[in-house]
């Protein structure tokens, strides 16, 4: 009984590995994916699939120092970014606010007063905000005034003409 049931755990780890080897190569499969769909500007991959395929593939984390290429996906806290040119990072140019080089992934919303766009909550994201759009903004929503393309200043800001109020 104990060299069938050790045969029987050596199986299902075997299996186990399996299937945490065809993950990982099917996560590289389709981060590849992306990289070729980028470079060809065919941009058939979505930012909803990227999102949505999260749970599944494994996105590295930022690192500083690190070579990046064009169509990578990165993984900065809780958000993904899209390497949009190919160069080192280095510190001081963040990912958050450096749109050069990094684009957010986020979903893709009408910017209408029924679906506005969310503005990300967390502090210092660049964000390229287009006059008459609506966003929405921790529980409120807001329109546009004017076009701001590299915009850091949350809805909220005190004295932010750009903003107006609507709910």
């Amino acid at each position: 009984m104990s060299i069938t049931h050790n045969k029987g755990n050596n199986e299902m780890r075997e299996i186990k590995a399996a299937g945490k080897s065809t993950a990982a190569l099917l996560s590289q499969v389709f981060r590849t994916q992306i990289v070729a769909d980028r470079a060809t500007n065919v941009n058939a991959i979505t930012d909803n699939m990227i999102l949505q395929s999260a749970s599944v593939v494994e996105y590295p984390e930022y690192e500083v120092g690190r070579a990046y290429i064009k169509g990578e996906i990165i993984r900065r806290g809780d958000l993904l970014f899209e390497v949009v040119a190919a160069h080192t990072s280095n510190a001081a140019y963040p990912v958050e606010t450096t749109f050069a080089y990094y684009r957010l992934v986020e979903l893709a919303h009408a910017g209408t007063l029924d679906d506005p766009i969310p503005y990300p909550e967390t502090a210092g994201i660049v964000v390229n905000v287009k006059n008459g759009l609506y966003y929405s903004y921790k529980g409120k929503k807001y329109r546009a005034k004017a076009n701001m393309p590299n915009c850091v200043y949350p809805p909220d800001t005190a004295g932010m003409w750009q903003w107006e109020k609507v709910v």
